[in-house]
């Protein structure tokens, strides 16, 4: 049975989107616009640097000088999101979209906190009108998105086909081969999961321990024990002094074990290390 612990952060998920400048560079700009500015990009860095109550302070600001500006309210959303104010954050996201329909950014954050809140209906309809936006260069996270979406409806066929999709946007993007190999996985293929498991581990990917533990539990259940040990060995080294170090210990004597008995231990593996551990860099 899987093990709760590896359940991998949807960081492509939260990915939420500042809009980094406001107003129009081609104009001239009033005083009060150029205040708005101001108080705007002060409001922006504050944000990028986690100063929310700063980036709140400023960015009510900016909306008191231009509330008709979609940008000011697509980042006062977000400063209110990074706040824990949901709803607050929702409406200035959803009034960014009202001033510009073609803010795919303010789409984009509005869907993220759907799916945060498990408003998934709400953020599939969000997801598929990003998708409409032939400009924009992040689709593969929309299709990943959508993917998850999916899983959550147990559609994993239809799941493994937004993956897909993602993967043909972006073939490097890790997060994706990480859920296909779930899939393979949960499906008893563990040879494929082993491929995807590994691909999931490159690039980006690569100081993430969940896809190295994907490819261990792939080889164990192939019974193919010495890889296993070899990969084991590399987490001992890659991720010494944390849980994934003593799992790794632990985990080379027993497949030693299982390796000079003979038998095949594979069904009664346990996946579990202990203590919980959320993936970084996913």
């Amino acid at each position: 049975m899987k093990s709760k612990l590896f359940t991998v952060l949807t960081l492509p998920l939260m990915a939420l989107v500042l809009a980094s400048c406001a107003g129009n560079a081609k104009k001239e700009l009033t005083p009060t616009e150029k205040k708005a500015k101001l108080y705007f990009n002060q409001g922006t860095r504050d944000l990028v640097a986690k100063d929310y109550t700063k980036a709140l302070t400023n960015l009510l600001e900016a909306a008191s000088l231009a509330p008709e500006n979609s940008d000011v309210h697509n980042n006062l959303g977000m400063a209110y999101y990074f706040k824990k104010s949901n709803q607050r954050a929702i409406t200035h996201i959803k009034k960014a979209i009202a001033l510009n329909p073609k803010n795919t950014d303010a789409k984009l954050n509005l869907a993220t906190i759907y799916m945060a809140s498990d408003l998934t209906s709400q953020a599939e309809t969000l997801y598929l009108q990003i998708l409409e936006d032939l400009t924009y260069e992040g689709q593969h996270r929309t299709h990943y998105n959508l993917g998850l979406i999916e899983l959550a409806k147990k559609n994993n066929i239809q799941a493994a086909k937004r993956f897909q999709m993602a993967l043909q946007v972006s073939p490097e993007y890790c997060p994706a081969h990480f859920k296909l190999a779930e899939i393979s996985y949960n499906a008893h293929k563990y040879a494929k999961a082993f491929d995807q498991y590994r691909e999931a581990g490159m690039g980006t990917c690569y100081n993430n321990p969940e896809p190295l533990h994907g490819q261990i539990e792939s080889l164990i259940k192939l019974g193919r024990y010495p890889e296993a040990i070899s990969k084991l060995k590399d987490m001992q080294e890659r991720f010494a002094m944390t849980k994934y170090e003593s799992y790794a210990r632990r985990t080379i004597m027993k497949v030693k074990a299982m390796q000079a008995k003979g038998e095949d231990n594979t069904q009664s593996f346990s996946r579990n290390i202990g203590g919980e551990i959320k993936a970084v860099g996913f």
